[in-house]
């Protein structure tokens, strides 16, 4: 993926240490690499990760209904009526080591 190439060092680290958390979730969990973002699937998506090298984030959505939890501004952020590659409800914002524990 041609974002994914585009990112530091340390956001590729990031990225494989979610993909490591979300690959360990179970035998049956698939990889799917799009052009615009990579999804993690059991039958269906639960979660997609888009990359932003400029900005040093990774966008991850997933399926979780943005009304069961209590949005933290600049981290997560109800998407159900904004458009956006992926599935999923809530987006979570991952900028820094310490945020990944959420995803």
């Amino acid at each position: 993926m041609e974002l994914y190439e585009k990112m530091s060092t340390e956001q590729k680290d990031r990225y494989e240490m979610l993909k490591a958390f979300k690959i360990s979730l179970g035998d049956d969990i698939q990889e799917k690499e799009t052009k615009y973002y990579i999804a993690f699937k059991r039958l269906k998506n639960f979660a997609c990760f888009e990359f932003y090298p400029n900005d040093g984030e990774i966008l991850v959505f997933v399926k979780i209904d943005p009304n069961s939890i209590e949005l933290e501004e600049g981290f997560t952020r109800d998407v159900r009526s904004i458009g956006h590659f992926g599935t999923g409800d809530l987006e979570i914002r991952i900028k820094t080591d310490e945020d990944p524990q959420w995803a």
